[in-house]
């Protein structure tokens, strides 16, 4: 940030006016500190801000590692509004330090909303803060698309002698609103519009189109950028533009067009799924869903609704292949269903296939065995990857009638072992994406009569919680950050999100709750006051922070050209994500905490 005395550019000093950042930097003081020197104590009072401007420093709690502190990176941010530290903080190399003293810091969050919130807001809030900015990308993305790129529609073409109702005709039949007028050397265009003074003016549908065509046509070349064209169509109060090639019309582009490249993509999608004859039109559709992805990242849509977007793509993308794949009889007597995070509509990225089968009773076992072969083996070259733990329709385990689903189920909830339990947590999760939902209803009704009501059972269906410590996860990356390691290495899905996925599972599971997506599980428990919707907010709102940085990573895999995998690189992070990150997993400890005292887990 210019005239100020030092770098003021990231957060939270960044969401400063300049003045404020000019007069806080005048405040400023500068303090050394050697290796391994302790720069706060644990319990002790904080009135000042300090930004890191050279080395490295280490947040402890114990002899625990839970932060790290870089360049332009400010702490503690928590304590200055609080008054006193939890943690202690030490120079893990030599430090400089700039200071900023804390009346002066916290007199800049009572004129400054935005400052004011990233030192007191809850963890939902500053989540939610994040979110709002990156809504902000929409318009971004506007100047980096080409008219092109969006697509346009073909001409079609009239002559200057042709009718009115000629014209009318061309229109109705092509489904088009407008019509390319050629008058020798000149280009005009006719649209429903002219049709309100035709009418008006009572004008004979045999006039010829030069009387009422317009010439003076306004246009974009098809590589200029659509907010060019945006802004073309706003000045002049109009729907539609020519788009041209070298001066020559090759298309119009209209108003419902731009839009709908950045809200209902997903719309012409589903028809070329519902279209779809073979597995190379399968592959096109699956394309164009991925292009989706990223354009509407781009936009800044959240995580969570484009979620739930991909769910419904993902569902009728294998609904459309059951169909392709199965033979008549298999296909008319079954159900699939979609397993895991696709089943609760939180998978983005493509990933392990984990699917199921509800059969009619009667079926040929061998007809249902090849189709099923063949379904998973489709999936593969669609590049689904398979399960690593066999929870795919080619395996017998996952396939049954609605008796024998009974019976498995059953099975499962009598287990003591954790892949029975593990199962069964899975199935909870399961959405019919084909076939009669009535028939997953009657699964559903035959598991909760299977369910022990008894407090040992539900500990032991919520153990898997502990079995990955986000406290082991989380104080690795932050050690290799300390070392300054290129690729410090997280596994946001054992460190994050799973512990939050499963602990809202059990929950809900015990107080009867049918819903299967973690949001919606969060939003019932609350309503029947099983967690405080403040833990609720906090939770919901770390878990799509997670999913966020987790679909940033994998978008970034797949333009590398590298495999998935739910590993995100925490130094090439940003600060404020880092800080975001620490304030979510701070909230799966707690959660996973409350999990363990309301179970007693630690008994086991």
């Amino acid at each position: 940030m210019p005239n100020t005395r030092f770098d003021l550019s990231h957060p939270p000093f960044d969401l400063l006016t300049l003045a404020e950042a000019s007069a806080l930097s005048a405040t400023a003081d500068i303090l050394f500190f050697n290796n391994d020197q302790e720069i706060l104590a644990s319990g002790s009072d904080v009135d000042v801000l300090y930004l890191v401007m050279k080395g490295l420093v280490r947040e402890m709690s114990g002899e625990e590692i839970v932060g790290a502190y870089r360049e332009h990176e400010a702490f503690d941010c928590r304590a200055l509004a609080t008054g006193r530290t939890r943690h202690r903080f030490v120079a893990h190399e030599e430090v400089l330090l700039c200071v900023f003293p804390g009346r002066e810091v916290l007199a800049l969050t009572e004129k400054n909303s935005l400052f004011g919130a990233y030192f007191f807001a809850t963890v939902s809030d500053k989540l939610g803060q994040l979110a709002q900015s990156r809504d902000r990308r929409e318009w971004q993305s506007l100047f980096a698309v080409k008219i092109s790129d969006a697509g346009f529609r073909p001409p079609i073409f009239a002559e200057a002698t042709d009718t009115i109702a000629h014209a009318a005709q061309r229109m109705k039949e092509s489904r088009r609103r407008s019509i390319f007028v050629r008058d020798g050397s000149s280009t005009g265009i006719f649209t429903t519009g002219d049709f309100c003074d035709i009418v008006a003016n009572a004008v004979s549908n045999q006039t010829p189109l030069r009387a009422c065509a317009q010439f003076s046509l306004l246009s974009c070349e098809k590589d200029d950028y659509l907010f060019n064209a945006l802004l073309l169509m706003t000045r002049h109060n109009i729907h539609r533009i020519v788009v041209t090639d070298k001066g020559q019309p090759v298309g119009v582009l209209a108003m419902i067009d731009l839009l709908s490249y950045f809200s209902n993509h997903s719309l012409s999608i589903a028809r070329q799924l519902e279209a779809a004859t073979s597995l190379a039109d399968l592959h096109s559709a699956m394309r164009d869903m991925e292009a989706l992805v990223t354009t509407l990242v781009t936009q800044g849509i959240k995580t969570p609704q484009l979620a739930r977007l991909v769910q419904v793509l993902n569902a009728q993308l294998m609904a459309r292949l059951w169909q392709l794949t199965a033979t008549p009889a298999v296909f008319a007597g079954s159900a699939l269903l979609a397993l895991g995070s696709e089943g609760r509509g939180e998978q983005i990225l493509k990933t392990d296939q984990d699917n199921a089968l509800i059969l009619a009773e009667g079926l040929d076992e061998k007809e249902v065995e090849l189709s099923a072969n063949s379904f998973t083996e489709r999936m593969l070259s669609l590049g689904y990857p398979s399960c690593p733990g066999d929870m795919m329709v080619n395996q017998p385990l996952w396939r049954h009638t609605v008796r024998e689903w009974g019976q498995t189920l059953r099975q499962w909830a009598d287990s003591t072992q954790g892949e029975g339990l593990m199962h069964l947590a899975i199935f909870l999760d399961a959405e019919t994406v084909s076939g009669p939902a009535s028939w997953l209803e009657a699964c559903r009704k035959a598991l909760r009569s299977a369910l022990h009501d008894d407090a040992a059972w539900f500990a032991r269906m919520a153990l898997p919680i502990e079995q990955f410590p986000t406290r082991t996860g989380e104080s690795g990356f932050w050690r290799q950050l300390l070392n300054r390691e290129k690729n410090a290495l997280l596994d946001i899905k054992k460190a994050g999100i799973f512990p939050i996925v499963h602990g809202a599972r059990v929950l809900a599971l015990e107080a009867g709750i049918d819903a299967t997506n973690t949001f919606d599980r969060l939003e019932a428990l609350t309503s029947r006051s099983i967690i405080e919707k403040s833990q609720a907010d906090d939770l919901a709102e770390s878990l799509a922070f997670l999913m966020r940085l987790r679909l940033d990573a994998g978008l970034e895999m797949l333009r590398k050209g590298n495999p998935l995998s739910n590993e995100i690189d925490t130094a090439t992070l940003s600060t404020l994500d880092k800080d975001l990150l620490q304030d979510a997993l701070q909230v799966v400890k707690r959660f996973k905490r409350m999990i363990g005292q309301r179970y007693g887990l630690d008994r086991f």
